[in-house]
């Protein structure tokens, strides 16, 4: 069975547009106004990190803590969703510096997961796992499977064991490579070793920055070796016209920007769209 997340894999002639955050630049990230402000774009991905609430409901959100988006002491794990829904998670976004602050007082809640893919049926949702908690990958797979949404999501994670746990449990569905494979394979093309053999490799994507510290990680033979392996290359979070057309010459297959509406103009400009 062909999968929708295939499309991420398929040679089109141009990056992905992968919406971080939705349109996060413009709007308050992950609220459904920012998913709603990327899809009228038209981005191909919304991408998303993941936690678990108090009473275990999967909701949209990046941070442990709720401080730096709504002013609100605590943790999304210290709280219900019914606790949460009553937080204005668009109170401390200003598009100026703290001058203003648009979105405050207009009822901009907390998303679940589960509204997020009911709300956009149609659309290939890249999730990241945060909590380190044990029940997360097995809660994530759970609403996959409830939601039927098997073919429409890529799942990745900054915890190895968060990642590794959710591959047993959903096989079937698309992960990018966490933190140990990314070590493995820039080893690989820097020095050779440890051999990267296909049959081994669990991941169809690394999702990746440009440099970590000051080893640089995107270059062009990381690309081809990639490639190679039919793995695509994602790169965050990219936010100016000039890194954006580097990556481009790269033949990177995807950039994840709070600013989907420049790189489709950059898309544009180059007649890839």
């Amino acid at each position: 069975m062909l999968l929708m997340t295939d499309r991420i894999f398929s040679n089109i002639g141009r990056p992905l547009i992968m919406a971080h955050r939705g349109d996060s630049e413009n709007t308050p990230e992950n609220t459904m106004l920012a998913l709603e402000a990327a899809v009228s774009i038209g981005v191909d991905v919304l991408e998303s990190d993941v936690r678990l609430t108090e009473d275990d409901e999967i909701v949209l959100f990046h941070d442990e803590d709720l401080e730096r988006t709504t002013g609100v002491p605590g943790t999304i794990r210290s709280h219900t969703l019914d606790e949460l829904l009553k937080i204005d998670f668009g109170y401390n976004f200003t598009p100026d510096n703290g001058s203003t602050f648009p979105f405050r007082g207009n009822g901009f809640t907390i998303v679940t997961l589960r509204e997020a893919f009911e709300r956009f049926p149609e659309m290939i949702f890249n999730l990241d796992i945060k909590d380190t908690v044990p029940s997360a990958p097995m809660e994530l797979a759970r609403l996959i499977s409830h939601i039927k949404r098997i073919d429409s999501v890529m799942v990745g994670s900054f915890h190895n064991n968060q990642l590794e746990r959710f591959r047993e449990l959903m096989p079937s569905v698309h992960t990018s490579a966490h933190p140990g494979e990314v070590k493995n394979f820039v080893l690989y093309t820097k020095i050779g070793v440890p051999r990267i053999k296909a049959e081994n490799i669990l991941y169809r994507a690394f999702q990746i920055p440009i440099k970590s510290g000051p080893l640089k990680v995107v270059t062009r033979k990381f690309v081809r070796k990639a490639h190679e392996l039919d793995l695509a290359v994602h790169v965050w979070t990219i936010n100016d016209e000039t890194t954006m057309i580097q990556l481009l010459d790269l033949d990177v297959d995807g950039i994840f920007t709070d600013q989907p509406a420049l790189l489709r103009e950059v898309l544009e400009k180059r007649g890839l769209l």
